[in-house]
């Protein structure tokens, strides 16, 4: 992107729009409202914003930030745009708006002040990011809206066209989902769940290890995001008795990052051996007089908290918690789940991320049936179907060396056919390298093809519980063989057949 426009050396930009409609400053913008009630999930705060004061103080995260803005006319017109467009948005909304509007105030002027046949050229110049492109866009709707020097509702829809520069940042993350790049690996699956399984049967951890606990439990078992974690109220978590008398616990969160301002709960169930995690930070919450479950009120600390829960027990917690999240949405993909079953498990009003999931399972089992031999897409290898196959008595009576056998997996493979040079003139593996190769004469002895495919499909399974990428040359020649030792069984009883 280029640098921000220099008022010092192009004036007429920063304060005039060179095109008898004047300084932004002097256009005629709605009025905003005096004051702005703003509300905090993080720490259950409520802020009144004041449009007068030049600097608004307010919790963002669990954090008070400060938005000083600029003095005179300048930072009055920066505080009613930030007003207007952020109207009774959340706290982010309104510190990023207002803190871009004013670290950027340059960009807005030289936006505001190019006309609408000539904006697309402006903003491809200065707005690359998708935080830049909301705000930017925010303020062209309005001055639309208002009817604003040069601009009229005429120009919304060449505003409305502007690139929001949010589709590379979305292809990106749905790329991620579809390739399954954001999964945790079994091994830090079975950490996770030694490490609750653990911090439930021990009665003195501390706060900050049962908040971690807790909110390593409610992330990794419902995929619920921290924010909902830690908005959690003490009247939101309620214990029961279940039908063999044991205590049983349902969380209910508030339903986060709703687009159209929804507001709903998703009611989860602890799973049972872990309730009393849940039980004694509850206990400590209601003792303690607060009415918050969870004491922490940042993200950060709250995983902080949970990865020095995963120490105590010598886990190491290498993930984020949107892995989690991911993680299981993707489990539920993979067992079957419908789109919309897994839709309201994230809590989401659409769809359309919920079909991504769906997706990359539906990959993935192609990958897997592929490279078992048992996908019906799979290309097949017409070579061996039409080779020459060899009897039992044909490769008894053969040279030794001719004869091919080898270890695959954990099984010892034998009979799968002959060599015409001998195994000891071949540089590759035997069997996992033979089948596709013009020197193999494929036997007419099913049982020895079908040993070779159960040795290639046992490795394949480590590969693939190893992480082994689908481009790697080993695993790619297990999928060559596997795909060649299942055309071979298929023509070996296709012959059969033709002999009935």
């Amino acid at each position: 992107m280029n640098s921000i426009p220099d008022q010092t050396k192009n004036p007429t930009t920063a304060h005039s729009g060179g095109d008898g409609y004047g300084s932004v400053l002097d256009w005629a913008w709605p009025v905003a409202p005096t004051t702005l009630p703003i509300y905090d999930k993080y720490t259950d705060t409520n802020y009144i914003i004041h449009s007068e004061e030049d600097t608004w103080r307010f919790s963002y995260k669990g954090n008070v930030e400060s938005i000083v803005f600029a003095s005179g006319s300048t930072g009055s017109l920066q505080r009613r745009l930030a007003l207007l467009i952020s109207g009774r948005s959340s706290p982010g909304t309104l510190h990023r708006t207002g803190r871009l509007l004013v670290q950027k105030w340059d960009i807005v002027v030289a936006l505001l002040h190019t006309r609408p046949e000539n904006i697309k050229a402006t903003w491809d110049e200065y707005v690359d990011t998708i935080p830049l492109a909301g705000t930017y866009k925010n303020v062209l709707k309005l001055a639309c809206t208002a009817n604003v020097g040069h601009w009229s509702g005429r120009a919304t829809p060449v505003v409305n066209s502007l690139d929001t520069r949010a589709n590379s940042e979305v292809a990106r993350h749905t790329g991620n989902i579809e390739t399954r790049q954001h999964l945790i690996n079994v091994h830090l699956h079975a950490g996770i769940i030694k490490a609750l399984d653990a911090a439930a049967c021990i009665t003195d951890l501390s706060t900050i290890q049962l908040e971690g606990a807790a909110a390593l439990l409610l992330i990794y078992q419902h995929g619920v995001r921290p924010i909902q974690v830690l908005c959690l109220n003490v009247q939101h978590v309620r214990f029961f008795k279940d039908a063999s008398n044991e205590t049983a616990c349902v969380a209910s969160f508030h339903a986060a990052k709703q687009k159209n301002g929804e507001t709903f709960e998703i009611v989860r169930q602890i799973k049972p051996e872990w309730v009393p995690i849940i039980a004694r930070l509850h206990t400590i919450a209601v003792n303690s007089g607060r009415s918050r479950l969870f004491d922490t009120s940042t993200s950060s600390l709250l995983w902080y908290r949970a990865k020095t829960l995963c120490k105590l027990f010598n886990v190491e917690l290498t993930c984020t918690a949107p892995h989690l999240r991911h993680t299981a949405a993707q489990a539920l993909a993979d067992a079957g789940h419908t789109r919309e079953s897994i839709q309201q498990f994230l809590g989401h009003t659409g769809i359309a991320s919920a079909a991504v999931y769906v997706r990359a399972s539906l990959q993935q089992t192609q990958l897997i049936n592929s490279a078992l031999g048992a996908s019906k897409l799979y290309n097949k290898i017409h070579g061996i179907a039409y080779r020459k196959f060899v009897t039992l008595e044909e490769m008894l009576n053969s040279d030794e060396d001719q004869q091919i056998g080898g270890i695959v997996g954990e099984s010892l493979v034998g009979g799968i056919g002959l060599c015409r040079s001998g195994q000891s003139h071949c540089n590759y593996n035997p069997v996992t390298s033979c089948y596709g190769c013009s020197k193999f004469m494929p036997s007419l002895d099913r049982d020895a093809h079908r040993d070779a495919v159960e040795g290639m499909r046992q490795q394949v399974r480590v590969y693939l519980a190893r992480g082994v990428r689908p481009e790697n040359p080993a695993y790619l020649q297990l999928t060559r063989a596997l795909s060649g030792a299942q055309q071979a069984l298929d023509a070996i009883e296709e012959l059969h057949l033709r002999k009935q």
